[in-house]
């Protein structure tokens, strides 16, 4: 026999050896026979009952493979599982396990695991208390020989569901799909690096990398963490950051850079915001908000301190600062926001998402605005209140001095199919009951200016009442008519028009309605001469004459 012939027979000797070997290793070794010993190291690690299925071992990959492994949840919160898998490989050292029955365990991959995370009304999670001094169990000689400290060099989470809820529960809980993690040498005693990723509901995604530990012996939620954290196209509403009776709703990318001591958390990073709607009456704007913000958090009150937030819609910036408090699921804010000669042009297109509707055809074009408002209460119905000027304006499409048919009449000027704002400013109110409008002061072109205060209910219903002081009352038919009354009030009626003719605005922002109020008029002059309305049809001709 030449030498490449009983080389060949050599080599197939060798693998037919080889293989006995592992047929009457996997035949003698009963790796179930490890599953209780797992089941409390594991149980004893983190304060929690686990349980395993059936445990096979394979000798190619060095693992151990439990079935339908399940962590119990904290029964202060549900008695359902914490988590439930498909099945988890445990990786351990063969040699040990091979010539002296000893397991050594270096590593967990999980299989399409199923958590359940909930919040209480306190703020704590039911997470928490894994691993905690309070749960956990002093090692025995037998299980710390298996997992010194709960240290292993890997744990794998693949295809992983998260369900969020609450305790009491409010809404419906969120679920979060297809998250894989990756963890390098865990343990509760020293940091570690981990990455995520995953699935957000409606097509968004989630990437987070960083560090975190060592674990917090009294609350895990208080582990001290460093993480970037990346979204891509998270819809707030399905995502769950915000919920659907807010009626907030939008499309949001998002870099951030987490850091915790494990007392004070630090956020900063920036949002590019699409698809907005912030009224519960609103629609979808078309113009993106592009936001910066630092904020910190007291992890144990749940307090915090919004360092700085610059909100940017086109050239038009917002900064803002302020404080929040979160108890339960309630989230209230005390916040100032101020922004200076802002172009209205790039806030338009945010009209339709705040619930503003304006007549048909009508738009806002040109000019500035200014504002500083103070916004307060829980997150979900705040109240904004605040100073508003507008400069240099035009309300393009719509012809105020038509609806104002009454008092064009009786000054013969015409605003044209543009109405020109030169100035406004009020006192602003916002709040769940609508927006109110106090200490209105406008003046028009080719008009004159107006006054007063007024309301805008959620239903876009108006209400306002004004007095409106006319540039001219000259040469007009009104005039003419006027001049009859000067023997029954004498100058009573002119003057008061000078002083101006109240004017009530009725209808809703889409539709809205101006009528004068004559009887105020011709009743304010009745007053000014001392007499009364006199009974004859000339009172009641001039309010025909001014649509009445």
């Amino acid at each position: 026999m030449d030498k490449r012939k009983r080389g060949l027979v050599i080599a197939g000797a060798i693998v037919v050896v080889l293989l006995v070997v592992f047929l009457i290793v996997q035949h003698l070794l009963n790796a179930d026979t490890y599953r209780g010993r797992i089941e409390a190291t594991l149980s004893d690690s983190l304060g929690r009952q686990v349980t395993l299925g059936h445990l096979d071992f394979s000798l190619f990959t060095g693992n151990l493979l439990a079935e339908s492994p399940a962590i119990a949840d904290d029964p202060a919160f549900s008695s359902d599982p914490f988590l439930t898998a498909k099945d988890v490989k445990i990786g351990v050292e063969v040699a040990p396990l091979l010539f002296h029955r000893e397991l050594h365990i270096t590593g967990f991959t999980i299989d399409s695991p199923k958590i359940t995370l909930i919040r209480g009304d306190n703020g704590v999670w039911n997470y928490s208390s894994i691993g905690s001094t309070g749960k956990r169990k002093a090692p025995t000689a037998e299980t710390n020989s298996m997992i010194p400290n709960l240290t292993v060099g890997k744990v794998d989470i693949n295809d992983g569901t998260v369900t969020v809820g609450s305790k009491p529960q409010q809404g419906s809980p969120h679920v979060y799909e297809n998250l894989d993690m990756d963890v390098q040498n865990f343990s509760f005693e020293k940091a570690f690096p981990f990455s995520l990723s995953g699935k957000l509901p409606a097509g968004g995604s989630v990437n987070v990398t960083g560090n975190a530990g060592p674990i917090n012996q009294q609350d895990a939620s208080l582990t001290p963490l460093t993480a970037q954290i990346s979204l891509k196209h998270a819809d707030l509403v399905a995502a769950g950051f915000v919920e659907a009776d807010q009626g907030i709703a939008g499309v949001a990318d998002l870099d951030m850079k987490l850091t915790s001591n494990g007392q004070t958390a630090n956020a900063n990073g920036k949002a590019h915001l699409t698809q907005l709607k912030l009224a519960k009456n609103g629609t979808v704007s078309a113009q993106p908000l592009d936001a910066t913000f630092a904020v910190d958090q007291d992890l144990r009150s749940l307090s915090g301190k919004i360092d700085s937030a610059n909100v940017q819609i086109g050239r038009a910036v917002l900064a803002a600062n302020g404080t929040y408090q979160t108890k339960g699921n309630t989230t209230t804010t005390q916040m100032t926001v101020n922004g200076q000669n802002m172009p209205i042009d790039d806030l338009t297109a945010f009209l339709p998402s705040l619930g503003v509707q304006l007549p048909p055809g009508a738009r806002v074009q040109g000019g500035i605005i200014s504002t500083n408002l103070n916004i307060a209460g829980p997150t979900k119905t705040p109240t904004i209140t605040g100073p508003v000027q507008i400069a240099n304006t035009q309300l393009a499409g719509f012809d105020l001095g038509q609806k104002l048919s009454s008092i064009q009449t009786m000054t013969g000027a015409k605003t044209g199919s543009n109405t020109t704002i030169q100035s406004l400013t009020t006192n602003l109110r916002y709040g769940p009951e609508g927006t109110q409008t106090n200490n209105l002061n406008v003046v028009i072109a080719g008009l004159g200016s107006a006054s007063g205060n007024g309301s805008i209910s959620p239903s876009n219903a108006l209400n306002y009442q004004l007095v409106v002081k006319l540039s001219t009352a000259q040469g007009s038919v009104a005039g003419q008519a006027m001049g009859l009354l000067s023997g029954v009030l004498g100058g009573g009626v002119s003057q008061t028009i000078k002083n101006g003719i109240p004017v009530t605005i009725a209808g809703t922002t889409s539709n809205p309605t101006f009528s004068a109020n004559m009887g105020k008029l011709i009743g304010g002059a009745a007053k000014s001469q001392g007499k009364s309305i006199p009974s004859n049809p000339l009172g009641n001709a001039l309010g025909g004459l001014l649509h009445r």
